[in-house]
């Protein structure tokens, strides 16, 4: 058994000891049946009210193993770093936020496949029926919507990095490249049919993505070197060009063509460099 997988029935058994606790759920990629030796451990807390204020977070966790570190990350979610250097994130919520916080957001952010593996306590019967609306099978991406979503998002992307890039500010210009590939991964997992880790879309990339698309999204990385960066950049925008075309005609999406063009040259100008003139 993982160290994880012991850990996980401990906080399933201080959930269950713990009278303050209304319902609790467990998320992430052990309920998603991909957890393994490197995973975190995830869960929401549910706690009454009035139970929540004052309550020891730290020592709550610590319950579950012994704790090196723990805090308050900058999303508000507690965090911890266990002796044994497994990392947990445990989210401690009011029971009367159950339906804000369990609602169509967390299904289109983190996919629950199974109700036996995701709950871990419903003392009020109130969670329950708010997971059964989100534990299934992993919401459709390959639609018409989602795609101009993507191809939108990647031209946006790509036009404030390389305005960032044109002024001088590399480092900001390798951090947006990041997010530029992240769409570029979208659109090659729609038409590859790799739409289960949609929004990590670099997870299990090695193996949910064929060897050439691998192969395009390897040149489009870079480290803080301006030579680097500019490849990277002419990288990414032709394989957009080429994705963003092979959607249009498999997909019927119109695109902007004439603003293509014209980005076309733009970034020939920024880049200075040849054959970026797309489909």
């Amino acid at each position: 058994m993982l160290q994880q997988e012991a850990m996980i029935e401990r906080t399933r058994r201080v959930c269950r000891e713990d009278e303050r606790l209304a319902a609790a759920m467990m998320y992430g990629s052990f309920a998603q049946g991909e957890g393994d030796g490197f995973s975190d451990i995830e869960f929401i807390l549910f706690f009454r009210d009035e139970d929540l204020e004052g309550l020891d977070q730290e020592e709550w966790v610590s319950r579950i193993s012994p704790v090196g570190l723990y805090f308050v990350n900058e999303y508000g979610n507690g965090t911890a770093i266990f002796e044994n250097l497994v990392r947990g994130e445990f989210h401690f919520d009011r029971a009367s936020e159950i339906e804000r916080v369990v609602g169509e957001s967390m299904r289109d952010a983190d996919w629950l496949p199974s109700l036996e593996d995701t709950l871990v306590l419903d003392r009020t019967g109130e969670l329950v029926p708010r997971l059964r609306e989100i534990v299934g099978p992993p919401p459709e991406r390959d639609t018409l919507g989602q795609i101009r979503f993507v191809c939108d998002c990647f031209v946006n992307w790509f036009v404030f990095g390389s305005n960032l890039f044109a002024r001088g500010e590399l480092a900001r210009s390798l951090d947006l490249l990041g997010i530029v590939r992240d769409r570029l991964l979208q659109m090659v997992r729609v038409l590859e049919g790799s739409t289960l880790h949609w929004f990590n879309s670099s997870k299990f990339l090695e193996t949910e993505i064929s060897e050439t698309s691998y192969a395009r999204y390897v040149a489009c990385t870079a480290s803080l070197d301006r030579d680097e960066l500019q490849q990277a950049y002419l990288s990414a925008w032709g394989w957009g060009r080429e994705l963003m075309s092979s959607l249009g005609e498999s997909r019927g999406l119109t695109l902007p063509a004439t603003l293509l063009r014209r980005l076309d040259r733009r970034f020939a100008e920024i880049f200075s460099g040849a054959g970026l003139e797309g489909p």
